[in-house]
């Protein structure tokens, strides 16, 4: 049994040097101060904009009973019952102590799940899949905490019940994988796809495809992999892989008989012979949901906990999101890269309206020298699926305007980088009835258009 997070402890895994309380106690980890909580580690990271260091007095008021900090700068004295842990690296520290809770658990089953395109999705549905079986037992990354700050912090939330921890793996550079990979240890590991995603920090697809194969790295005869059946990637991926394997996305096999599109109300999956409501949209998103089955399968889950998992799983805000009202608006902006692009597009098309068909793009980033060719197809793209208006914002995006002219779009084509002058320009344009595409990556914060369209037919 994994003995109590204290503060004592933490030095020692760490090799740091403790100041305060020896019995301060820690059950989870936040980077930010601003929303530490009661019983918090507070990693005090370098940053882009400003240093986690200069926040430590805030943590400990927020609530964070301990914090993790570089031992080359100076710090208050921790309040009482409070502590400070000071070692040379604060992210190394992070991932050493995470690598820690995750091996002291004993008989913790970890799932590693990455992809270019549905990580979270496929994460989601997943433990709504393991919770029907397990209950409180499963821990679940919040969010997209992916990266190699996020996975850890997602470990130190493991508690004694918790036995099996569902962990989204993601990178935006060489080797962030394999770190990652060497924290989690995963038991079950799932790769949902390789695309374009961060293609302009690591060079090619094929570079992307080595960095998610490094979900393997510590791979043992009894590590199971999850891949797509017919995917293109399926023999570079397993190469040298020393476990088994479960397929998935293939209809007609696992127990997957067929599907019912029912539009923007999802699907309805028929499954050994059960037809189950599944509500997310889109074909992408039944692919997540035979990743995640096959995921939970591997872990023994029940047939039964797979068919309820499936009917009560809920879009994420701003995922594959539908919302009704007097504009219907399918909300898909946390993420954009040329293959959740052509996802959101193909659900666009087969979606039905009495109204103006209108798609506001915003920008895909990380794309490097991919980008220019990228706007071009996905301005090309946007007209195959009839809109009657295109508004492009954001900087770079005049290759997907040039690409609807060329394919003879008629329709209205404009271009924006300011949001204040698109809300304006959706204001006038958006009517009662009216059908609306918002994507685009999370830089483009394309939510920011809710206000405008919540508006529209309240007079």
């Amino acid at each position: 049994m994994r003995e109590p997070l204290h503060a004592v402890r933490i030095a020692q895994i760490t090799g740091g040097k403790l100041l305060g309380s020896r019995d301060a106690l820690v059950t989870g980890g936040r980077a930010d101060s601003r929303i530490c909580q009661e019983g918090d580690l507070y990693v005090a990271l370098p940053g882009e904009q400003t240093d986690g260091s200069l926040f430590v007095s805030q943590a400990w008021e927020a609530g964070a009973s301990v914090a993790l900090a570089d031992q080359t700068k100076e710090y208050p004295s921790p309040p009482e019952g409070k502590a400070l842990v000071l070692v040379p690296h604060p992210l190394s520290a992070l991932q050493t102590l995470a690598r820690a809770m995750r091996e002291e658990q004993d008989g913790l089953q970890v799932v590693g799940i990455t992809g270019s395109n549905g990580k979270t999705t496929t994460k989601e549905i997943l433990r709504s899949i393991l919770q029907e079986w397990k209950g409180s037992a499963v821990l679940a990354s919040e969010g997209n905490y992916n990266s190699d700050v996020g996975l850890p912090l997602t470990l130190l939330r493991l508690q004694p019940e918790h036995e099996i921890a569902v962990l989204e793996m993601g990178m935006n550079r060489i080797g962030e994988m394999g770190e990652l990979a060497s924290v989690a240890h995963p038991n079950v590991a799932v790769v949902t796809n390789v695309g374009t995603a961060h293609i302009g920090m690591l060079g090619s697809r094929e570079a992307v495809a080595v960095e998610k194969r490094s979900i393997f790295d510590y791979a043992s005869p009894d590590t199971i992999a999850v891949v797509e059946g017919d995917g293109e990637w399926r023999d570079f991926l397993l190469e040298n892989f020393p476990g088994s394997v479960r397929f998935f996305g293939e209809w007609g096999l696992s127990g997957w008989e067929s599907s019912n599109d029912l539009g923007l109300r999802g699907h309805v999956i028929r499954r050994n012979g059960v037809e189950v409501p599944f509500a997310l949209p889109g074909f992408h998103n039944l692919k997540n949901a035979m990743a995640a089955v096959e995921a939970a399968l591997a872990l023994g889950a029940p047939e039964e906990a797979v068919l309820k998992g499936l009917e009560t799983v809920r879009p994420e805000s701003g995922r594959s999101q539908v919302i009704d009202g007097t504009v219907t608006v399918i909300r898909d902006c946390y993420n954009a890269n040329p293959e959740s692009l052509q996802a959101a597009f193909q659900l666009f098309a087969a979606t039905k309206t009495t109204g103006k068909r209108i798609i506001v793009l915003g920008e895909m980033r990380e794309l490097g020298d991919e980008a220019e060719g990228a706007y071009q197809k996905a301005g090309g793209a946007a007209v195959d699926t009839n809109p009657d208006a295109l508004y492009l914002f954001g900087s770079g995006l005049q290759p997907a305007a040039q690409a609807a002219r060329e394919a003879g779009f008629q329709g209205i084509l404009e271009e924006y980088e300011e949001m204040e002058e698109l809300k304006e320009a959706l204001s006038h344009s958006l009517k009662e009835g009216d059908l609306i595409l918002l994507k685009g990556s999370r830089g483009s914060a394309l939510e920011r258009l809710d206000e405008v369209i919540s508006k529209i037919g309240t007079g």
